[in-house]
């Protein structure tokens, strides 16, 4: 029986979800996928929605031109079927996160202010790690807001996971970075996405020889998020891998401090580059404060 063509259209979330679609025979003998890339504006050729069989895909707005839903939808031929996919996104694991400094993909707003204000990535580092409610400010309130955020975006679709969030973000880590959904997360997608095709559920198999594509990156959590939201996952002590290193959040704070101290506008091609042992000594200055 020959393959449909399913296009799946999403961002680097699309990374993770592939392999578990494509490692279940009930899909991967109905279904090719051909993957794109919707933030890079990989273009979607007319030929390929033509002869779409399944089109995955996350929302767009209009401003993405003709990227957007509302353009592409119409495209799509007679027989397609459109799943929307969920973009998400949790900002509660780090309150401080932002998308304002170009080329920092995970610029800290806490970090950048004190920088800022005239602080030496020395003095800077210490404050930080210090932790006190003043400045570091409503941590829960960002949470929060995050999950209604979650919640409002997904309320017509048909594929749902803020409800997990809600009900587990602080027993357990769900997510790897702001944009990165871990393993849990992941597989709920995959699950619900077979279910509604009428290929579910996702094999035990599958979950067990799941490789996660992004899991060389989990962002560090600042250790006063531990006391402050009840996460007992993030402490001081706890390691996290950094492209190939293992670093405590105070090793990773002392390399992105060190990144701006050199004018490197790419962070993870910087911490790609730096090493563990480097890393490791980048954070010197702090332990002797």
């Amino acid at each position: 029986m020959a393959k449909s063509l399913c296009i799946l259209h999403a961002n680097c979330q699309g990374d993770a979800l592939r392999p578990l679609l494509e490692n279940t025979p009930a899909f991967a003998r109905h279904f090719e996928i051909r993957q794109l890339c919707n933030y890079t504006r990989e273009e979607v050729a007319d030929k390929d929605l033509a002869a779409c069989g399944l089109f995955l895909h996350q929302r767009l707005a209009p401003r993405w031109g003709e990227l957007s839903t509302e353009r592409l939808l119409p495209r799509l031929g007679a027989k397609a079927q459109a799943v929307i996919l969920p973009n998400l996104f949790f900002k509660g694991y780090w309150p401080f996160w932002t998308n304002a400094f170009q080329g920092i993909d995970f610029a800290d707003s806490l970090l950048e202010r004190l920088l800022g204000a005239g602080l030496s990535p020395e003095d800077a580092l210490r404050l930080y790690l210090r932790g006190e409610p003043a400045l570091l400010g409503d941590m829960e309130a960002v949470a929060e807001d995050s999950l209604a955020r979650e919640e409002a975006k997904e309320a017509d679709d048909p594929i749902r996971t803020a409800h997990i969030l809600r009900e587990r973000w602080r027993e357990e880590q769900l997510f790897l970075t702001v944009n990165h959904p871990g393993r849990i997360l992941v597989f709920h997608v995959a699950e619900e996405l077979l279910r509604l095709l009428g290929l579910g559920p996702l094999p035990e198999s599958v979950r067990r020889a799941y490789a996660h594509p992004q899991e060389e990156f989990w962002l560090p959590l600042h250790p006063a998020l531990g006391p402050r939201l009840g996460l007992g996952f993030a402490s001081r002590e706890r390691r996290y891998p950094v492209f190939g290193a293992s670093l405590t959040h105070q090793e990773y704070t002392a390399a992105y401090l060190s990144c701006r101290a050199h004018g490197v506008r790419d962070l993870v091609a910087f911490l790609r580059g730096m090493g563990e042992d480097a890393a490791r000594a980048a954070a010197l200055p702090a332990k002797r404060a």
